[in-house]
């Protein structure tokens, strides 16, 4: 490469970084020194005013002891692992569905199932407050109209059901989302590989979970891991909805983050609470990466 090539190459890499440096100096700012902030802060007790105390792993070890921490910790993994895998498996059978209906109406279905995911959470939270309450919600009137008065209930004051009502909306809300990831995907595919297997006399529920689904699994992971993350850290939804009750029933590591530190004043231990759900995540991410990212397939 001549002299001059050097220099115009090595011009563009600095006007390339120059570039970036404002994004990376955001970036920095609003995500990293939070990050770090935030970690150093769950070894220290401060209530906002006073100067922060070192207490090392005290609030560490009142995040894994205390029975409501717990409890709240207990519900973000249930909600996220639940939610994540519901919204999952019902956006792949919505995409394997939209896929073999013509374009128009398939447009259109499209269409409807990816609107929740473009609602905010507050108005999605306020639609199921009303869908679920037992005097007035559509749920317990449909059951009523069909005859099962018997299982009509407070589904939203009752400790049992409270939780699972919630994931029902999480997985709702999502699933559109991996639905039009996987139909995009699914439209990337070569033809052949179908037309070759129609000859085999392979139907469609056999293309789909021998040949579709293995190619496209890189943009499942992908959906699966970001719908995870949306999941974990929910606090519009179950805040309008419940506000974490009946009690502490229906409590999340978010919302009790929020009470420990605005109401209670407990900075350090809010902290503590959002690193110990952060390694949570990071644990379930590498396990999904290891276990469904494993393998790779060209065609």
């Amino acid at each position: 490469m001549s002299s001059r090539g050097k220099k115009s190459r090595k011009r563009s890499r600095l006007l390339g970084i120059l570039f970036l440096l404002p994004a990376l100096a955001f970036i920095t700012y609003a995500l990293y020194v939070p990050f770090v902030w935030n970690g150093v802060l769950s070894f220290q007790k401060w209530d906002g005013f006073a100067d922060p105390q070192w207490i090392g792993l005290k609030n560490y070890s009142k995040a894994l002891t205390d029975s409501v921490s717990l409890l709240s910790l207990k519900n973000s993994v249930l909600l996220g692992v639940v939610s994540t895998l519901g919204a999952v498996i019902l956006g792949l059978s919505l995409a394997a569905f939209v896929y073999k209906v013509y374009r128009k109406e398939g447009a259109l279905y499209r269409l409807i199932a990816f609107m929740p995911i473009m609602l905010p959470a507050a108005v999605v939270g306020l639609l199921f407050t009303f869908f679920f309450n037992s005097e007035m919600g559509l749920l317990n009137n449909l059951l009523r109209l069909v005859g099962l008065n018997d299982i009509t209930k407070a589904w939203l004051e009752n400790r049992n059901t409270v939780v699972w009502c919630i994931a029902f909306v999480n997985i709702w809300k999502m699933s559109g989302l991996t639905m039009m990831l996987s139909f995009a995907a699914m439209q990337m595919l070569p033809t052949d590989i179908f037309e070759q297997s129609k000859l085999d006399g392979i139907g469609y529920g056999k293309q789909f979970f021998r040949i579709i689904l293995p190619l496209i699994k890189p943009t499942v992971l992908l959906s699966a891991v970001y719908t995870l993350a949306v999941n974990f850290k929910s606090y519009d939804i179950v805040s309008i909805m419940t506000g974490g009750g009946p009690g502490t029933t229906s409590y999340v590591v978010p919302i009790n983050m929020v009470k420990n530190a605005f109401s209670f004043g407990d900075f350090g231990y809010a902290a503590a609470q959002g690193v110990v759900l952060t390694v949570i995540v990071v644990l379930i991410v590498v396990i999904m990466r290891k276990t469904v990212g494993s393998e790779s397939y060209e065609y």
